[in-house]
């Protein structure tokens, strides 16, 4: 088995680290727990929660993987389709009921503390019935809050009140940073008290933004407000990170069973990004008197860790409301929800989350609603059409196929970015510079190689400074003014977190050249070049980082051949990040390919969930 597992290790079947924790976890005469134990190590490490036993077939998976195998070895995997049975038998292996390193359920198999953290959601999603409110005004409230195109996120609020945990689900442009702040106002006018509201977000540059739409809603709006209501209002958001008091210092949560997390409501935005771990500690930190609001977008990128949560819970959406709690609704907002009724006991689940649909950001018809759309659903032949019959100058997809157009690709983005530099060799003004910064951004899938973020960026700076591009522009060895930085790890001492762009500045007040980050609240925060923790070069930036926000007009660069991470949900998600245009540069069977491709993580959560129910 030593050898076999080696091998599979050279052909980058599985990694060393796998290997290692195999070796550790199974003797040698256990060749089957090794191998089982390694292709799980491997497995999670590729965003899934557990090992679906009835759908792993080794010989496939190696055959997919193109890896020849001796006749030793393929009588050696034939015993193993054996063995299977009998993995309850082992020490390190249970159902659960005790503490063991492996957890079997509905025949699939987890590590135990991945196992755990999947039960706390399982337990609070089945305790989460809803109460129907015996509060009169709810619907005076509503309607003071809501016109009457806005019935989507009416309900939504409706449903919030209802429910312990809730889930507000759309694409981008249909309202969620928008509804987070009727919310806020729903609660303060319904409770007519002081209620202790956080929100949080899952970056700093998304709580950034959410801080400001929030702001901006409210001075738009302060005639709703009566001067007591005000000072309820949580005018900032933070990133669930800072607000949970969640570092690499801390082994522990700060919040947990023991020691919850002080609120009454605590609203969370960009949602889709929170891994399992991330939302079982939420869960764990919130009391049974704490109402939980998740928004997000679940055709968006799943989490960088384990789990695609946000999306498990999200599928249950499929499903039609209850008849009881449709009647409350219709009573609530005069509008039916149900489609044809319910008496699935399991399906009361689909009562808390609602789904937002009117877009206010961008027209039906417009072009980058219509491609984000056909990319969902992913319809290749519209796709072609609307590329082909050039229907809307707002998207563009430019065939990058040889060194030529390559060339002629970087020379856009110069230009693009000159338009930048032009303006800070005759301005200094620091608002206007970021906004001018954030009208355009190039995205990457990947970071490494020609169509990377670090290769891009490197071309752009030498090609600014053969140029004389930056030729007014104070500079000191590589840094000068206007250069964006994107940070790349969190740094709780510097109020720094991965994924915050700055823009270097020169101080003249110690002639020193310095970061500035703009703050939630309006102000900039002065960062020295030597102090700063890691990061990169902003000029391109991946999708993943892109994540949490928005930029008017984009440039999304597919590297030229084809790797598991360009996926339909990656596209999607990069689209969704325009307001106004976006160009694609790839080759057509790259782009194509990756549409076709869906991002598939496999949890046992609805599976688990109708079980315990039914219990």
């Amino acid at each position: 088995m030593y050898y076999f597992l080696k091998k599979l290790y050279k052909n980058n079947f599985i990694r060393l680290i796998d290997l290692q924790f195999a070796y550790i976890m199974a003797s040698k005469n256990e060749p089957y727990l090794m191998f089982i134990v390694a292709y799980l190590s491997y497995f999670i490490s590729k965003g899934n929660v557990c090992l679906p036993l009835l759908k792993f077939n080794i010989k496939k998976i190696l055959k997919r993987k193109k890896i020849i195998l001796s006749k030793k070895e393929i009588e050696l995997i034939d015993n193993f389709t054996q063995q299977e049975k009998k993995l309850l038998c082992y020490n390190i292996v249970s159902d659960g009921t005790k503490v063991t390193p492996l957890v079997i359920e509905d025949n699939c198999l987890y590590l135990y503390r991945i196992w755990k953290e999947e039960n706390i959601i399982i337990k609070n999603l089945i305790n989460n019935y809803f109460n129907l409110p015996k509060k009169k005004n709810i619907k005076k409230i509503l309607n003071i809050l809501f016109k009457s195109d806005d019935i989507y996120q009416k309900i939504s609020v409706a449903m919030v009140f209802t429910h312990k945990i809730s889930i507000i689900t759309g694409s981008p442009g249909t309202g969620k940073t928008n509804i987070i702040a009727k919310l806020i106002l729903f609660f303060i006018k319904l409770y007519s008290i002081s209620l202790t509201i956080n929100i949080a977000a899952s970056t700093g540059k998304a709580a950034n933004r959410l801080t400001e739409s929030i702001n901006n809603y409210f001075i738009k709006n302060n005639f709703l407000m009566t001067k007591e209501e005000k000072k309820n209002i949580p005018y900032k958001a933070t990133t669930i990170h800072r607000l949970l008091k969640i570092n690499i210092y801390n082994k522990e949560p700060r919040y947990n069973t023991h020691n919850k997390l002080i609120t009454d409501i605590l609203i969370i935005d960009e949602a889709s990004m929170i891994d399992l771990n991330l939302m079982s500690i939420i869960f764990n930190s919130l009391s049974n008197n704490s109402k939980l609001i998740l928004l997000g977008d679940d055709n968006q990128l799943p989490p960088i860790e384990i789990g695609y949560i946000f999306k498990d819970i999200c599928n249950f959406k499929k499903f039609n409301f209850t008849k009881k709690y449709s009647e409350w609704l219709y009573n609530i907002v005069d509008y039916n929800v149900l489609k044809k009724e319910n008496k699935n006991k399991h399906l009361f689940l689909r009562n808390f989350i609602s789904l937002l649909k009117h877009n206010y950001r961008y027209e039906y018809n417009s072009g980058i609603n219509q491609l984000a759309i056909l990319v969902r659903k992913g319809n290749i032949k519209k796709i072609k059409n609307l590329f082909l019959n050039k229907t809307f100058n707002n998207i563009k997809f430019v065939n990058i196929n040889n060194e030529i157009k390559y060339k002629l690709m970087i020379n856009q983005f110069i230009i693009e970015y000159k338009k930048y530099f032009d303006y800070i060799n005759v301005k200094n003004n620091v608002n206007e510079i970021f906004n001018i910064f954030n009208t355009y951004q190039i995205l990457c899938a990947v970071k490494y190689g020609m169509f990377g973020t670090k290769e891009i960026n490197n071309q752009l700076e030498n090609e600014f400074f053969q140029k004389n591009i930056l030729n007014n522009t104070y500079r000191k060895n590589s840094w000068y003014i206007g250069r964006p930085i994107i940070i790349t790890q969190n740094n709780n001492f510097l109020n720094l977190y991965n994924g915050d762009i700055g823009i270097t500045f020169l101080d003249t007040s110690d002639n020193e050249l310095k970061v500035k980050f703009n703050l939630s609240n309006g102000k900039y925060h002065n960062i020295l070049i030597d102090n700063l923790p890691k990061y990169d070069i902003a000029y391109a930036i991946t999708v993943h980082k892109s994540q949490g926000s928005e930029f008017n007009n984009i440039s999304l660069v597919l590297p030229n051949t084809y790797s598991s991470l360009l996926t339909r949900e990656l596209i999607y998600t990069a689209i969704t990040r325009s307001k106004s245009t976006i160009s694609i540069y790839s080759t057509n069977s790259i782009l194509f390919k990756s549409i076709k491709s869906k991002i598939i993580r496999f949890s046992n959560l609805e599976n688990r969930i109708i079980k315990n129910i039914y219990k």
